[in-house]
């Protein structure tokens, strides 16, 4: 083994100190005892890795959560569904869902991976998009090849004229020119075929998991959107193979839809899964008597979005431009300000600087402020926006009911933000906190071994019951 090498593992060794090492959480953790889950990842469960969703829920918490507290022919709640982990658990349960996101892109996904869809019949209409798209199969070959080629700009015009191209701002910028003609033409033979509407998200979604692959920019990072300046090296010397790269997502997508339709024909209880899109501030008006139980959902299991940390209006920008959940940088811009835990918060949409009442984090945001107040009250609309969050989940729990609640600690300013801690004292006015662990996280995407030196990432999950 290389030295080099071994530099990379020392990173992952030195992370396990300190944690319970389990192949899959205690049915009772013990009380703010922290493990290292041994479970495996990449692995193409069902419709989880339909789309790499940065920071989603780690399934085997989620089943923990499930096993513990859900109930077949119950109702889940999920107030941040992002891309539906939660749901697809529920469902393979015999558990029907409720998730909210406020990320339009979340709950297209999250409605994909929560409709069992027969494998059999996705097929066929694979065979068939595979036939309308062979006569442009083989049309950019010579570009594929050509390691950092490009068709011209007068091709590009003609090749485009009669497809629908998003309105990306600088697109080429984003995109080769033929990588915005293949794109295009694949959403194109969908309107060909007649495909029913579930049908149809699902191929779409298998696009919009391959938008940021066949950009130009980073796939990397995690919270932004941009091409670095090692991308730019990277695409120098890099053939991007649209049609084959979508043929590849859709048999990987159909394999893992196999397994939730094998699980939810094979299940005496039908479960559903309701994805509604909408600000969780607005629970009133997002959910009526036709989705909520006459009293209260008995189950809640989410994770709250991290405090300033992956901004998805933009990380997802061109996915949504492709899907059309964006038509403008207005749109982008006023989707942006919806957030909850985004990095900006703008003075003219909310500025109140009361303290919390809460030592930790009111001296926290005073040395936050005094170093940057832009940032501060970021930090401080956070956790105002999720002390309102809890008061209306009380409103909407059952009173026997339970709340799992899955979160991650943060930094702003270099002043540790201990989340978890904070959250718990907010939720403590409406629910009791029963018990509390952490455990460890190889990967912040959830599918990929960590292999650097930065250690691992960390979450905290609190059971907490309504007063």
């Amino acid at each position: 083994m290389s030295e080099s090498y071994k530099g990379k593992l020392q990173g992952r060794n030195i992370s396990n100190n300190g944690h319970i090492r389990v192949e899959k959480l205690p049915r009772v953790p013990l009380h703010k005892a922290s493990y290292w889950l041994d479970s495996p990842n990449g692995r193409n469960e069902q419709t989880h890795q339909l789309f790499r969703f940065p920071a989603k829920f780690h399934p085997p918490v989620v089943r923990w959560a499930l096993g513990n507290y859900g109930r077949r022919g119950s109702v889940l709640f999920d107030p941040f569904t992002g891309s539906g982990t939660g749901q697809v658990e529920a469902i393979l349960r015999g558990i029907s869902s409720v998730g909210i996101d406020i990320d339009p892109l979340a709950c297209f996904i999250a409605k994909v991976k929560t409709t069992p869809l027969d494998p059999a019949k996705l097929q066929k209409k694979v065979d068939r998009i595979r036939l309308i798209l062979s006569a442009f199969l083989g049309l950019h070959a010579d570009r594929e090849v050509r390691k950092g080629s490009d068709i011209s700009e007068e091709r590009f015009e003609r090749e485009s004229i009669s497809l629908n191209i998003p309105p990306i701002p600088n697109i080429v910028h984003w995109f080769r020119r033929y990588v915005i003609v293949d794109l295009a033409r694949i959403l194109w033979a969908f309107d060909q075929l007649r495909l029913s509407a579930d049908e149809k998200r699902f191929f779409r979604a298998c696009v919009a998991s391959i938008v940021r692959g066949v950009s130009n920019a980073d796939p990397a990072p995690v919270s932004g959107l941009e091409v670095t300046s090692i991308q730019v090296e990277r695409n120098r010397v890099r053939t991007i193979k649209v049609f084959h790269q979508f043929f590849a997502k859709v048999k990987q997508a159909i394999s893992g839809m196999a397994q939730l339709w094998a699980a939810y024909e094979g299940a005496s209880n039908k479960a559903t899964a309701i994805v509604i899109s909408g600000d969780v501030l607005q629970l009133d008006t997002l959910l009526d008597d036709s989705v909520i139980p006459e009293d209260g959902f008995p189950l809640v299991i989410t994770s709250p979005p991290y405090c300033r940390a992956v901004e998805y209006s933009r990380r997802h920008q061109l996915e949504m431009y492709w899907m059309g959940f964006i038509k403008s940088p207005t749109e982008q811009i006023k989707l942006a300000h919806t957030y909850v835990g985004r990095n900006l918060v703008r003075e003219t949409d909310w500025n109140q600087k009361t303290d919390f009442g809460i030592k930790t984090l009111d001296n926290g945001l005073a040395r936050m402020t005094a170093h940057d107040p832009v940032r501060a009250r970021g930090v401080r609309h956070y956790f105002h926006s999720m002390t309102e969050f809890f008061e209306l989940l009380a409103q909407k729990t059952k009173r026997t009911g339970t709340v799992v609640c899955v979160i991650g600690n943060s930094k702003c300013c270099d002043v540790p933000i201990p989340t978890a801690d904070i959250l718990a004292d907010i939720a403590s006015e409406r629910f009791t906190l029963n018990s509390r662990f952490s455990y460890a996280l190889r990967n912040h995407y959830m599918q990929y071994g960590l292999w650097n030196g930065d250690g691992i990432k960390q979450e905290h999950v609190l059971i907490l019951k309504p007063r």
